[in-house]
């Protein structure tokens, strides 16, 4: 198949629904479309310098060592042609262990024959993302001329084509999939305390370009891709679907609240809940109001880190809200920087499967 880079500017149940009363902040990294979000990274905001860096004027002369001869490419306006293989196993299904970690899904996979590694598997960005250390570590194969330019909750970030030779999770293998190099890391702390704030997350087109259906089971810890079977329906005693959409390259799914309705991202690359940008909460009629988050952790991602207090994160309670074909009762959602997005903390008490085939989103319990 066919993939044509291109970069968007642009504590009781009720009706198996959880209120959210815990702290929302944790430990993890998101992601959202070509759009890189928030990560809750515990520290002290006020004690260490943040800032953004170029990758090393080295490590870049590596990466142009590494480009795909131009006589292989097919550059086309805006971005680059290729054309992926897909080996998936003949029994049309997969079914790999998740490692749920700090709030974040995580999947094995091996990178041009390397020993199988955890990433973390966010259904949140479009393209799988890697760090300039972890190209040339891996031997990806870079196409310099083509520099997607990745918009994020804190500015823009430079980033640069790349193709994986071989992606292999657990017996499905790929050949020449596309990913993103970022171009910039951000830095926090001085002297022997410096740290580099790492990014490699896969994306969703490693299924949505492949699979009839992925299922995060966040209830057995497994993930299941669909590749020549259709989702198979029920499996647990509760099911609520709802329409999704893959228009923006991520899966979307409409939020309702009073008589105003929204798109989210589902998003298992957060490890927030609910999450409302801050536009829309103006528009329901929030533009102040609710608690502020507080607290020694910093929201970091494309563009550089904010605190929560500088990020003007807040929450708020809503008497019901609608989402997943059904009504939440109150609610708590976090108005924050980005695009409005279902996160972890949402979604790890269910089996949630992305129905590509039938657009739908389905999610069970109990």
């Amino acid at each position: 198949m066919c993939v044509s880079w291109e970069v968007d500017r642009n504590p009781g149940l009720v009706d198996g629904w959880r209120r959210m009363k815990r702290p929302t902040l944790g430990t993890a990294l998101r992601l959202s479309w070509l759009v890189l979000g928030a990560v809750g990274i515990s520290g002290c905001a006020d004690s260490f310098a943040i800032r953004n860096e170029a990758v090393p004027a080295e490590m870049q002369r590596q990466l142009q060592a590494q480009a795909v001869p131009a006589s292989e490419l097919k550059v086309i306006k805006g971005g680059l042609n290729v054309r992926s293989q897909s080996y998936p196993p003949p029994e049309g299904v997969l079914k790999v262990p998740m490692y749920y970690e700090n709030g974040i899904p995580h999947i094995k996979v091996s990178l041009n024959g390397r020993k199988p590694k955890k990433f973390m598997l966010d259904t949140g960005a479009t393209f799988s993302v890697f760090d300039a250390e972890q190209a040339i570590e891996y031997g990806m194969r870079t196409v310099p001329q083509v520099r997607p330019v990745m918009a994020g909750v804190h500015g823009k970030e430079p980033g640069m084509a790349a193709l994986i030779p071989t992606l292999q999770v657990g017996t499905w293998k790929l050949d020449n999939l596309p990913c993103i190099i970022r171009m910039q890391r951000t830095a926090w702390g001085t002297g022997i305390l410096k740290e580099h704030l790492g990014i490699s997350v896969i994306g969703v087109h490693l299924a949505a370009n492949h699979c009839k259906y992925l299922t995060l089971d966040f209830l057995k810890e497994q993930v299941e891709f669909g590749f020549t079977r259709s989702f198979a329906g029920k499996t647990r005693k509760h099911m609520h679907q709802a329409k999704m959409s893959m228009a923006r390259g991520v899966p979307t799914t409409l939020l309702k609240h009073g008589k105003m309705s929204w798109e989210a991202i589902v998003d298992s690359g957060s490890v927030f809940g609910v999450q409302l940008e801050q536009n829309i909460a103006q528009m329901l009629g929030y533009r102040n109001g609710g608690w502020q988050v507080g607290g020694n952790y910093l929201i970091t991602g494309v563009g550089g880190a904010q605190s929560p207090k500088d990020a003007k994160v807040r929450v708020l309670e809503f008497n019901a809200l609608g989402l997943f074909g059904s009504y939440y009762p109150f609610a708590e959602v976090d108005v924050m920087p980005g695009p409005s997005r279902l996160g972890t903390y949402l979604l790890e008490d269910y089996r949630v499967t992305l129905d590509f085939e039938h657009q739908v989103l389905v999610v069970e319990w109990g």
